[in-house]
């Protein structure tokens, strides 16, 4: 049985930017590269658990990869 992935969601929420994981908004953070930095860092630590873990930038409706334990998918 595989472990779920993690994804940690950056966006601008309210006003402010957040990190949702699992539905659940964790912030607010002063800045996009202070909610990414601490993404980052929290998703490394999931990966290296065993976890598969991404960073995901939201803006709009578009998502960008900034990190990820997963190994990347050949077409």
């Amino acid at each position: 049985m595989s472990l779920p992935h993690a994804r940690y969601i950056v966006l601008e929420h309210e006003g402010v930017w957040k990190i949702n994981l699992d539905n659940r908004y964790y912030g607010p953070f002063a800045t996009r590269e202070a909610a990414v930095e601490s993404a980052t860092g929290t998703a490394q630590k999931a990966g290296a658990a065993g976890y598969p873990a991404s960073v995901l930038l939201m803006r709009g409706t578009d998502f960008e990869t900034l990190w990820t334990s997963a190994p990347e998918k050949s077409g």
